[in-house]
């Protein structure tokens, strides 16, 4: 007979003992009942309450011991089996919860390396790293989107800053920390503009480039950053030397990168010799004039009463599936001189007269419209619409939106809602708690732009998001470019193990397309596929 059956007997006939105990104590004080009938019942309490304390014990606590102690046995094993993954020792001396707490604090540590090693490859191949702004060629290949792509601002400015060091000799150690006071010193002044691109051009040579910037704008910054970086604090020692000079030049779409840098490099050089801490710039007098501030607030006023603005979408392929992923809106204005303006051009005024709020709640209903009378055709295929931080943040913006949803006016399970990565970062501790309401409501949250900036982006662990949209930028020409497919790689990374897409956008040739696919993007959006069109794709129709 087995020890287990041994034991198993041994409680079987302690648990009979026990209960004939019992029974003969209480048939003992029912004996004497009838000659203490006023004593009985307490008397019996008292005796009887050990035996109930003991089955309390053997029925229940007794258990409930075993059961915790086989759990804590199971806690000790996944914690050593947890500690040998990360290769550190079980000490049977320490708690378990101390041990546990020494596993959190390695994970943690070898999750921030991994977030940093991610951001490196991501931008190894594109980021200044001593400064850690952008390098000559992420400033060309944003340049040259600027000057091609129609959906961005038809103008803007592009600024040289040369910075002198009056010392013959100078070391790193007060070099570096000069320019970077002056990238800070950039950053701030240029907050105010939503798209500005910074980089450094070479040893002492920093390069702003901010689209919709206007001749008189230009010219005021110009003087503004020679000024402020002249006197900045880095250069207290040395403020009575010749230590800035600014050069700029205007842009519009349609000129060539290498003209627009040859025109930025002469304009700097004018300034060396018009004298310390000088600005020059060109400005081009066969521009067109630009209308003002007062037209564009009746132009738009009078698009959204007569409901000018248009919606064309274009789809986003999945070369997995060979089929529609979803579909981007594109919004044009047909204005009242016959034009159809893109959004890069109305938007930036839109904004400067405070109507940006009132586009975007347009354009919603446009959008859900559709969605809602085509939902059968395309299969529930998302309807991407971009949508302006601003709106979101604005209190009353954000109870129309909740009380369409509530009324069930936009159909949120076919609409996603895109923001620009930009604006993103800038605004992320205001933005996330909506975000994560926009998507607990149905929303699916799409971020555009990727690749413009060069900071880590907090959002990725954070926030639901669906998809990422890489900018033209990074796009165009990435066959020849392999700085630019270390960038779409390492994004990839980031987003491994997670339900988060990585689009390519304005993929406008088959070489582009064949190495975005080698790289292992979900799918792309562009020329190559399809132009804006003025109905959706329904499923299985991309090809026709």
């Amino acid at each position: 007979m087995g020890l287990f059956e041994l034991l198993k007997r041994k409680q079987r006939w302690q648990t009979r003992l026990f209960i004939g105990a019992a029974l003969l104590l209480n048939a003992l004080l029912a004996g004497v009942a009838p000659a203490m009938p006023d004593r009985y019942l307490p008397l019996m309490l008292c005796l009887n309450l050990p035996f109930v304390l003991v089955a309390a014990w053997w029925m229940w606590w007794q258990p409930f011991m075993r059961e915790q102690l086989h759990h804590w046995q199971q806690t000790e094993m996944q914690t050593c089996e947890l500690l040998q993954q990360l290769e550190m020792d079980y000490q049977d001396a320490v708690p378990v919860a101390a041990q546990i707490q020494r596993a959190s604090l390695k994970l943690r540590n070898w999750q921030k390396r991994d977030a940093e090693t991610r951001q490196l490859v991501r931008v190894q191949g594109l980021v200044d790293h001593e400064l850690a702004v952008g390098n000559r060629l992420y400033f060309e290949s944003r340049l040259q989107h600027y000057l091609t792509d129609s959906a961005e601002p038809v103008a803007g400015a592009l600024f040289l800053l040369q910075i002198s060091h009056p010392e013959p000799v100078l070391h790193n150690t007060v070099k570096l920390p000069r320019l970077r006071s002056c990238i800070e010193l950039l950053t701030e002044l240029c907050s105010v503009w939503p798209q500005v691109v910074m980089a450094r051009m070479a040893d002492n040579d920093l390069a702003l480039l901010i689209p919709g910037m206007q001749s008189k704008e230009a010219e005021l910054f110009g003087d503004r950053l020679a000024l402020v970086l002249s006197q900045a604090s880095c250069f207290s020692e040395v403020q009575d030397f010749d230590l800035i000079h600014v050069g700029f030049v205007l842009y519009e779409q349609g000129q060539s990168s290498y003209q627009l840098l040859s025109e930025a490099d002469m304009a700097l050089k004018t300034a060396q010799l018009q004298g310390p801490n000088a600005a020059f710039g060109f400005a081009d007098p066969q521009k067109p004039k630009i209308k003002g501030s007062v037209w564009w607030r009746t132009e738009l006023n009078n698009a959204l009463r007569d409901k000018r603005f248009l919606l064309s979408f274009q789809p986003v392929f999945s070369w997995h599936d060979e089929d529609v992923l979803q579909h981007e809106v594109l919004v044009r204005l047909q204005s009242s001189d016959g034009d159809k303006l893109s959004a890069g051009v109305f938007l930036p005024m839109a904004a400067n007269c405070g109507l940006t709020g009132a586009i975007d709640q347009t354009v919603l209903l446009q959008v859900a419209q559709v969605c809602t009378r085509e939902r059968q055709s395309y299969q529930g295929r998302r309807c991407s619409v971009n949508i302006t931080i601003s709106s979101v943040l604005d209190n009353g913006w954000w109870r129309w939106l909740e009380e369409q949803v509530q009324q069930r006016r936009l159909p949120v399970d076919l609409m996603a809602l895109e923001f620009h990565e930009h604006h993103l970062h800038q605004h992320y501790l205001q933005l996330k708690p909506r975000l994560l309401e926009l998507q607990a409501w149905g929303f699916a949250l799409v971020v555009d732009h990727v690749g413009l900036s060069l900071t880590p982006a907090p959002y990725s662990d954070e926030l639901p998001i669906s998809m990422l949209k890489i900018h033209p930028a990074v796009v165009r020409h990435i066959d020849q470019q392999l700085e630019q497919q270390l960038f779409v790689r390492g994004l990839l990374a980031s987003c491994s193990g997670t339900d988060t897409l990585v689009i390519a956008t304005a993929v406008e040739s088959e070489s582009e397309w064949h190495c975005l696919k080698k790289l292992g993007v979900a799918g792309a959006q562009g020329y190559y596929f399809s132009q804006p069109l003025a109905r959706l794709i329904a499923q299985n129709q991309l090809m026709e």
